[in-house]
């Protein structure tokens, strides 16, 4: 810095080459390029990790590598979009609570009762079956995404103006 002052918007259109202002320019030359080869890799371990959880159901060792897999191509995914999606442009309507989401909000509650009334049966019936487990765990994580989706707009509001 030279010393003086930086010029910003209207003012920094104006002036001429000689008076630099500081602003970085996005040209097609400079421009972030697509990863496809980096997405190709990251889909095939993700597959390549799948595979691998499902064949080491009874090895541990296999079962551990294979998650290890599957989180280096998320990894990558993430990476992938960090380096080329540039930052969303968050409004007000995309911060909305829509009915939807307030519909399969309330409707996941007899979901989830369902779900926990199947595991009580099972228990009270010695245990023997893992299937309701399941269900009530995927019942649950699909409770957990969408009601913090649900806290996350209903407090974000007003928020970002402050």
């Amino acid at each position: 810095m030279d010393g003086r002052p930086r010029r910003l918007g209207r003012e920094c259109r104006q002036l001429d080459r000689e008076d630099n202002c500081a602003m970085s320019m996005t040209t097609p030359q400079n421009a972030p390029r697509r990863q496809y080869g980096l997405l190709a890799v990251a889909f095939i371990l993700l597959l390549l990790g799948g595979v691998l959880i499902y064949l080491g159901s009874h090895n541990f060792a296999i079962r551990a590598i294979g998650v290890g897999v599957v989180m280096a191509g998320a990894y990558l995914i993430n990476v992938r979009s960090r380096s080329v999606a540039p930052l969303p442009n968050y409004e007000a309507k995309d911060r909305r609570v829509t009915r939807g989401l307030w519909i399969a909000s309330l409707s996941l509650v007899p979901i989830l009762a369902g779900a926990w009334y199947l595991v009580q049966l099972d228990f009270a019936n010695g245990g023997k079956e893992i299937w309701p487990l399941n269900l009530a765990f995927g019942v649950v994580l699909v409770c957990a995404v969408v009601w913090s989706l649900l806290v996350a707009k209903t407090l974000g509001r007003g928020r970002r103006g402050q």
